[in-house]
């Protein structure tokens, strides 16, 4: 799963711990599901993947440590977060 990779990057210098409690987030929200759709994004075609599944979804939230998405939230109602945002509520919720 793309997000569990993500996570997982050293670039984002997360403990072991916080890893496995996102994981274990994702784990019980996250619902797989068929996308029938393509969106134009041209700002990064490689991302629009990940508009289309928002969209399919009605998704509430996309969370992204990628800046292109920040032109995106005009193309879907789900609300784009940074992975700094998510990370303070997980902090807020575990803590």
């Amino acid at each position: 799963m793309e997000s569990k990779k993500v996570l997982s990057r050293r670039k984002f210098n997360l403990t072991d711990e916080v890893i496995s409690e996102w994981f274990e987030i994702i784990d019980i929200f996250i619902t797989l599901i068929d996308v029938n759709l393509e969106v134009h994004f041209p700002r990064d075609r490689k991302d629009a993947k990940f508009l289309a599944c928002a969209m399919a979804a009605e998704a509430d939230f996309l969370m992204t440590g990628d800046s292109d998405f920040n032109q995106a939230q005009t193309l879907v109602n789900t609300t784009i977060i940074s992975v700094s945002f998510f990370n303070r509520l997980v902090d807020d919720i575990g803590g």
